[in-house]
């Protein structure tokens, strides 16, 4: 008997659960054998995650990349990818992926705002500050 969708959600809670406790090696495992049974674009997201946090940006970049292709209106993939490309010091492609995030949702306060940082940190004054505005007014200031 071949496993199933329900065995893949159970290892992905198990993974989750393991990011959790900061158990990001163990939540890639976790990831892994989930996608052995069906590439969604929530596990890809979180192992991306979980590579992230163990500074494993190239991998983290690659898995968000699958994720976005599954499905490229979630603006938390796209979120996520730009700040693995911050960390990795690829601040236009990262700007690239912070303007994905927002194009999928206008109201991403910290898409504008990481946005913003990387304009700004580019020598970009104008434009950063068009972000600023954008998250200014988007969080009621």
């Amino acid at each position: 008997m071949g496993l199933t969708e329900a065995d893949a959600k159970a290892l992905v809670s198990e993974g989750i659960l393991s990011a959790d406790y900061d158990e990001h090696k163990e939540a890639i495992e976790f990831y892994d054998k989930a996608l052995k049974i069906v590439e969604t674009a929530e596990i890809y997201l979180n192992k991306g995650i979980s590579l992230v946090e163990l500074e494993r940006y190239d991998d983290a970049v690659a898995s968000y990349d699958k994720a976005g292709s599954i499905d490229a209106n979630d603006s938390l993939i796209w979120y996520n990818r730009g700040v693995a490309l911050t960390q990795m010091e690829r601040y236009d492609d990262a700007i690239l992926s912070y303007e994905k995030a927002i194009e999928v949702s206008p109201g991403y306060a910290d898409a504008w705002y990481n946005k913003g940082e990387l304009l700004k940190h580019t020598g970009l004054e104008d434009e950063a500050s068009v972000c600023f505005d954008k998250v200014k007014e988007l969080e009621g200031e």
